[in-house]
């Protein structure tokens, strides 16, 4: 039955705006799961005013009438204020649309989304506003921490627009009941909570970028027998790095995130540090050693004097349909933590090899280098008096050393790839609270730099799993001095 409302009709009988844009500056196509590319926008955008937008579409009358009332609406209008426009709306104007038939407003909504994210996410994008001081783009996860952070600076008089990262593609193989990020249901989420919030929501499409930043590094790193710690970088190139230049081409400020740590400008130095959140549990600056002094001056952390504990209670109350969602994983690429599928699909020719212990005496089989790390107990398959761990990985033999505890134990170790927060040492050499892997609490060490850019650790007491690859990073009292990458001695 078709639509009677008069717009409707209108846009049914004589759709405006159609056709396609010969050079558009921006395309976007939808990407509904029940129709794929029913609707494909061409624009041309002037910094931040569309211009002129057409569309094609290969749908039924609902689908012509939603692309072309959609197109009416956002043509001559503010990229960020057309971000605004929900589903409801597009309703208003054209009346209701059949049960069976809503999917074709979310699909028109969401070829917009992309038409915008496919401007705002080229390279060549140039400043498309004036930067405002009051401005903040918030990175959106579509989790709990990053919607509060928007929410609290919303409440203390901030203008907000909320970014989200695209890095995996939308047929990226999740189970329905993994721990995500930046996935669609992640991106949905997000636009419902700045919809909410009555706030733009812009997506970054980083794909390319983050496949050559993270993704294959990080698979050379387990090819070299190596365990990465892939959030390091990702804050240091992609979240800091790329996300936060969009977000002052947005015209923002300053880029706020859901990370617990407190980033304070020293009133005695004049330079800003990063200081563990309030939370210690929850406490998150181990991630972020590689980060510099100008990017340090355009980040805020409003969770970093906030309990994990508070935030959660208060974002039931606020966003109720946040309190199923889980907690993203620390590698939020890997599906479902199955490392192995992962590495297998990306790496060849892995091959089973010898497990030796310490004498050089073969003791078992392994499945593959790339699937153990130091320290490693579960999945060694070998019988022994007394528990055995991964002691060293020897990618080049495709052969596993296997110790007991007492051999991977070790009082030194040397790291390259060095960051000071304040952009240089304290000295040549210093003593500091030491940080081995996120999970283990720091121990007192001290720091010998060397003139070959390395730098040589010595702890007080013997530490347990050293791992090329991990990061070890400094702290005195509860500021984040700096750190490096661990490196094989």
């Amino acid at each position: 039955m078709i639509n009677s409302n008069s717009n409707f009709t209108l846009h049914f009988k004589n759709p405006q705006n159609t056709g396609e844009i010969s050079s558009p500056d921006a395309v976007g196509s939808s990407s509904n799961n029940k129709c794929v590319n029913i609707i494909r926008f061409t624009a041309k955008i002037n910094k931040n005013i569309i211009s002129h937008i057409k569309f094609k579409t290969s749908g039924c009358s609902y689908t012509a009438a939603a692309s072309s009332c959609l197109a009416a609406l956002i043509k001559n209008k503010d990229i960020l204020e057309s971000t605004l426009i929900t589903e409801k709306e597009l309703e208003k104007h054209l009346g209701k649309f059949p049960r069976e038939k809503k999917y074709v407003l979310n699909a028109a909504v969401n070829a917009l989304q992309n038409l915008i994210s496919s401007y705002v996410s080229k390279p060549n994008t140039k400043n498309i506003y004036k930067r405002r001081a009051g401005r903040i783009a918030v990175a959106m996860s579509g989790g709990v921490d990053s919607s509060m952070s928007a929410k609290n600076l919303k409440d203390k008089g901030w203008e907000i627009i909320g970014i989200t990262m695209k890095f995996l593609p939308d047929d990226f193989k999740w189970k329905d009941t993994a721990k995500t990020c930046c996935l669609p249901k992640d991106i949905e989420s997000a636009r419902k909570v700045c919809l909410k919030l009555g706030i733009p929501h812009i997506i970054i499409d980083l794909l390319k970028l983050f496949e050559e930043k993270i993704i294959d590094p990080f698979c050379l790193e387990y090819r070299q027998g190596r365990t990465p710690n892939p959030c390091v970088d990702c804050n240091k190139y992609i979240k800091f790095g790329t996300l936060l230049e969009k977000a002052k081409i947005l015209g923002a400020g300053f880029m706020a995130t859901g990370h617990y740590c407190r980033i304070e400008k020293s009133s005695d130095t004049g330079l800003f540090e990063i200081k563990k959140a309030v939370d210690r549990d929850k406490d998150q600056s181990y991630v972020l050693w590689r980060l510099t002094q100008k990017q340090l001056s355009l980040i805020k952390t409003p969770l970093g004097k906030s309990s994990k504990e508070n935030i959660r209670k208060h974002s039931d109350k606020i966003f109720p349909f946040l309190k199923k969602k889980s907690e993203s994983q620390d590698v939020c690429f890997i599906p479902g933590g199955d490392y192995h599928s992962f590495l297998r699909s990306r790496l060849r020719n892995i091959r089973k090899g010898n497990i030796i212990d310490i004498m050089g005496n073969k003791i078992g089989t392994h499945k593959g280098y790339p699937f153990y790390t130091i320290g490693q107990r579960k999945g060694l398959g070998i019988s022994h008096s007394k528990p055995l761990y991964v002691k060293e990985i020897i990618p080049e033999k495709n052969i596993i050393v296997a110790g007991e505890e007492k051999d991977i134990n070790q009082k030194s170790l040397k790291i390259k790839d060095i960051n000071f927060i304040a952009g240089s040492p304290p000295g040549k050499k210093f003593k500091a609270m030491v940080k081995i892997r996120y999970n283990f609490n720091e121990k007192p060490a001290e720091i010998k730099l060397n003139s070959n850019k390395t730098a040589d650790i010595t702890f007080g007491r013997p530490q347990k799993a050293v791992t090329p690859g991990q990061s070890a990073v400094f702290y005195i009292n509860d500021t984040l001095i700096g750190g490096g990458v661990i490196i094989k001695s």
